[in-house]
């Protein structure tokens, strides 16, 4: 069985966990913007994914998450997608802190 995720856009990479062999989108988890929830996040099992669609991926029963706002993807419990688009603070100390 070849588990390597080779794709590197979400979309991508859930039609990979869904249609690859020896592959399933139940061993996944997907962590994504959601706001009003504490933190502004939420993460949903792969089971809860109804449809991979062009621009949305919908969960069951019938909501539509856009792909850009997947923050990551594990499979497995190994992280397989994280966005790449994180915010980086410099502080006064020449530090670095991630935002995300």
């Amino acid at each position: 069985m070849d588990d390597e995720i080779k794709s590197k856009h979400p979309r991508a990479i859930l039609n990979e966990l869904k249609w690859k062999e020896g592959m399933d989108i139940n061993e996944c988890t997907i962590e994504y913007i959601h706001r009003g929830l504490p933190g502004n996040t939420k993460t949903i099992p792969g089971e809860y994914v109804k449809e991979i669609g062009h621009s949305f991926f919908t969960l069951f029963p019938d909501t539509m998450i856009p792909y850009h706002r997947i923050l990551q993807i594990k499979y497995k419990g190994k992280t397989i997608y994280t966005k790449a688009e994180k915010l980086l603070i410099f502080n006064a100390h020449g530090k670095n802190s991630e935002k995300g």
